[in-house]
């Protein structure tokens, strides 16, 4: 289920310009966001971010987030050229079983995917002041 965190950056890890780890005073979570563009934070900003929970490792996987701050918008790629591709290989090939059952269900969980940081961004917008 999708939620928003928002706060004030507390501390940050960098592993590359579209990937960071950070850490926001008053939530106990570590977010993980992995962007199209190259990130814009550091510590101090006040951020929002939104997104959803990962299971296992106990990560708040981030799909979108805006930086008041600095007046920044970002979102990771949503892949849904990926996902139409895929739908298009198992229906191209329908006469060999193997992208039927692969293809298609993987392009369908890719668009899902690709939704989901659709929603994730317009959930940051309609917030937007």
């Amino acid at each position: 289920m999708l939620r928003k965190i928002e706060g004030t950056v507390r501390a940050y890890r960098a592993i590359d310009v579209r990937n960071v780890q950070f850490e926001i005073q008053g939530s106990n979570n570590i977010i993980d966001l992995n962007l199209e563009q190259p990130w814009v934070l550091k510590n101090g900003d006040y951020v929002v971010v939104a997104g959803e929970d990962e299971g296992r490792s106990g990560k708040f996987t981030g799909y979108a987030y805006r930086n008041d701050t600095k007046e920044i918008f970002g979102k990771s790629d949503p892949g849904l050229l990926e996902g139409y591709r895929y739908i298009l290989m198992g229906l191209l090939f329908f006469w060999a079983i193997f992208p039927v059952f692969i293809h298609i269900p993987a392009g369908l969980r890719r668009l899902e995917f690709g939704r989901k940081i659709d929603q994730a961004a317009s959930m940051l917008w309609s917030t937007n002041g």
